[in-house]
């Protein structure tokens, strides 16, 4: 029976965390490597810290696939200018859009998760990892197991594998280890906290969030307003307003308000914890 073990990789603070645990020789095994779905739209910090994270895997000369399947948020921006029929939705807020009801609000169903990352990361094992070409089947007795970074405080983000050959495993959980357990350790350790891991424009930004990149990420901010103001109108098949904040208002005429709960961070509603980690 053929055996590997992987990292999913967000380089969020814990799964930077279960990957520098493992190189420091603190869980039963050191996976064979770890892969990061790049959708393309990370912040620059993001970026820079996963940069940071390769050059010190290299130096234990562990590898760290960077893998992507496009930019997410060019691949939105031309669906709504009409250049695609298609696209991968992140679940954006929605006003309007029922007959005979102007104010009703929802949800597009989020399909950027699934193909932006948990099937760039499956193609990756089956083609890099294992050799199995487009269409051909994992051949029997060959087992994946997938560690993913949820830690203990999360935990209800837990879930299998839907892949019959890969068994999705959860390090930090197993040690009882909450996200600020994670941070107390890359401390003593002297490693520098890492920055939250999801896409610039990602829906399920806290408050703390979108004022975080308004005060301190000028071109970033700019740049996700421009987004805003540009899918208000015309994704495929989605009838209405699109808006980038709950409030369902244009992302710069918004008055964040960090300690309004029902504006904290929505992330838990990404269940896979391919996101956020």
């Amino acid at each position: 029976m053929s055996s590997y073990t992987v990292i999913s990789l967000g380089a969020g603070v814990q799964s930077t965390t279960m990957l520098l645990m493992a190189l420091h020789g603190e869980f039963d095994c050191i996976p064979d490597c770890a892969i990061f779905a790049d959708t393309g739209s990370e912040p620059g910090q993001v970026y820079r810290h996963l940069s940071w994270l390769e050059e010190i895997a290299s130096r234990h000369q562990f590898p760290i696939y960077r893998v992507q399947r496009g930019n997410l948020m060019k691949d939105i921006l031309d669906a709504a200018a009409g250049k695609t029929s298609r696209v991968a939705n992140p679940p954006f807020y929605v006003k309007g859009g029922v007959p005979g009801k102007p104010d009703a609000r929802g949800t597009l169903k989020r399909k950027c998760t699934g193909d932006y990352k948990i099937d760039v990361i499956i193609r990756t094992i089956r083609e890099q990892l294992l050799g199995v070409k487009f269409r051909q089947r994992v051949p029997k007795g060959v087992h994946v197991e997938q560690w993913i970074g949820i830690s203990l405080d999360e935990s209800l983000r837990m879930k299998p594998s839907r892949h019959k050959y890969i068994t999705n495993r959860w390090p930090l959980v197993e040690k009882e280890m909450t996200r600020a357990d994670c941070l107390d350790w890359l401390e003593r350790n002297s490693y520098p906290s890492p920055p939250k891991s999801s896409c610039l424009f990602c829906p399920y930004h806290s408050d703390a969030v979108w004022k975080e990149i308004k005060e301190h990420s000028p071109e970033e901010w700019q740049t996700v307003v421009e987004m805003d103001r540009n899918i208000r109108r015309g994704l495929p098949k989605v009838r209405g307003e699109v808006y980038l904040h709950r409030s369902l208002q244009p992302l710069d005429q918004v008055i964040f308000n960090e300690a309004n709960p029902i504006r904290q961070s929505l992330l838990d509603n990404e269940c896979e914890g391919m996101c956020g980690v």
